[in-house]
């Protein structure tokens, strides 16, 4: 989803404006509270074959903390959604979804950069099916530059997706 990309965003700038501070420097924290709205092409996760345009309307929370040996950010961001099929024939369905984003660098040990994001999402479909469906993605950064993507896993209605 697209909010996903714009906690990723937030995440890599505050890391890279927020570098190692020198021994004895006081930690950052900060705190900071914002809404979001888009609607967009998208495709059903549990069944690529259907397209849809996704309508988002949530608030996150995100908490920023440099100790001058560790970065952690941590965006927790609930969401309420309209999925709209492209074809007629497909139902169209809402709910609620709760996105958790976790980026962490430990510089002290130059330790990879682990981004990892979890969503868990309630879908209420117009024939009164309600279905889970949990999504867990890593995003892993070595210290040579080299970018690895994981989706860990996709559970739609308790059953995983390959």
């Amino acid at each position: 989803m697209r909010f996903h990309r714009t906690i990723a965003a937030i995440g890599g700038a505050a890391a890279l404006l927020l570098t190692a501070a020198p021994a004895g420097a006081q930690p950052i924290h900060i705190t900071q509270h914002s809404s979001f709205q888009f609607s967009e092409p998208t495709v059903a996760p549990c069944d690529p074959s259907i397209t849809a345009i996704l309508t988002v309307q949530g608030e996150e929370v995100l908490e920023l903390t440099n100790t001058g040996q560790t970065f952690q950010l941590n965006v927790t961001a609930h969401a309420w959604f309209t999925f709209d099929p492209d074809d007629p024939n497909e139902p169209s369905s809402s709910g609620h979804a709760v996105v958790q984003h976790r980026d962490n660098v430990n510089y002290s040990q130059l330790q990879d950069r682990r981004i990892t994001d979890t969503q868990h999402t309630i879908v209420h479909v117009e024939d009164g099916t309600n279905f889970p469906v949990q999504i867990t993605t890593t995003l892993l950064i070595s210290t040579d530059g080299t970018v690895e993507v994981k989706i860990d896993s996709i559970r739609c209605g308790g059953q995983s997706i390959p």
